[in-house]
């Protein structure tokens, strides 16, 4: 299981990458999430985020007829989001390398 205070550092980032390659909805993101070895993530969870980034500008939502049941608030990134994104992807990049340098150079 994923630490709390690890997810907290990155799910922003990781939710933000599933919505630039498929604008989507909160429930279908928990269920992505849950795919993908997130197996903490609720809808509880998630929907503050979703707030979140909207209110950052990250990301905008639009209610959208469902061919079952209720409209749905789809989630799509703006242009803001992209660059935070990027910014993301470099930074977990970074992390990641720094992580990885002091748990090999441990194993030595």
């Amino acid at each position: 299981m994923i630490e709390s205070q690890m997810l907290k550092g990155v799910i922003e980032g990781v939710i933000l990458h599933i919505i630039k390659n498929n604008q989507t909805y909160g429930y279908e993101l928990v269920e992505e999430l849950k795919r993908n070895g997130f197996y903490t993530m609720t809808e509880g969870t998630v929907y503050p985020i979703l707030k979140r980034l909207n209110q950052k500008g990250l990301i905008l939502g639009a209610f959208k007829k469902s061919e079952i049941g209720p409209r749905r608030k789809y989630y799509y990134i703006t242009h803001a989001g992209k660059v935070y994104l990027s910014s993301f992807y470099k930074s977990y990049e970074e992390l990641s390398v720094c992580v990885n340098n002091v748990i090999d150079g441990n194993k030595k």
